[in-house]
């Protein structure tokens, strides 16, 4: 299989993989932040945000970029894991422009609103209450074996997030979470599929090239 690894002038990795096989394309963006790269006293704030990343952008409202995806025959989905969050759409191969332009309207500005923030700290809070509390035994691998095996508070914290940490959440670090972590040059965009690669390259020029780059803590 063909790859190709290029850098944007903005930090943004960037690979490419064509494979005729399915006329269908993915595409998806991996940041650099995860569960054991999230602030102290904010607890479950890497998976808060991946529910997040789907309440509108610029230029997308609320539920606008999973009716993109949805009703082009795709799908998608995230998740947060320990050192990174990733999105990724599969869609028909026509749609990959459309869906390169919604990926990068989103890295480039969220509708970071209270309301919104309010409603998924509800939703991230029902998930651990059903997924982990209420399983038996669905706490051990949040909640238990990481704080016995490990000292240091980036491995031992609950990573799914205290209740309290959740509820704590502002906008202030909301709007600074996104500014610092969800920068091109935190990330890496990847396409594979049905596609042509010098057109695929003009078009993630021409929508990700100019968001601006952050400032990222020290590791």
């Amino acid at each position: 299989m063909p790859v190709e690894y290029y850098t944007l002038d903005n930090g943004l990795k960037v690979v490419l993989s064509p494979d005729k096989t399915a006329p269908v394309a993915t595409i998806a963006a991996y940041y650099n932040i995860g569960f054991r790269i999230e602030p102290r006293n904010r607890t479950g704030f890497a998976h808060l945000f991946e529910h997040m990343m789907f309440q509108g952008s610029n230029n997308l409202g609320k539920m606008e970029f999973i009716q993109v995806v949805q009703k082009n025959g795709g799908i998608l989905n995230g998740s947060t894991r320990f050192d990174f969050t990733n999105y990724f759409e599969i869609v028909p191969a026509h749609k990959l422009e459309t869906m390169l332009w919604a990926e990068a309207d989103r890295m480039r500005g969220l509708n970071i609103t209270q309301e919104n923030l309010t409603n998924q700290q509800g939703v991230v809070k029902n998930e651990v209450k059903v997924n982990v509390l209420n399983q038996p035994y669905g706490g051990f691998p949040w909640l238990d074996m990481p704080q016995y095996a490990n000292k240091n508070w980036h491995n031992a914290h609950n990573f799914y997030g205290d209740l309290k940490d959740l509820d704590a959440a502002n906008l202030e670090d909301v709007q600074s979470f996104f500014k610092t972590f969800y920068a091109p040059n935190n990330a890496a965009l990847v396409v594979v599929g049905d596609f042509n690669p010098a057109e695929a390259k003009t078009w993630i020029k021409k929508y990700f090239e100019n968001i601006p780059k952050s400032t990222l803590p020290p590791k």
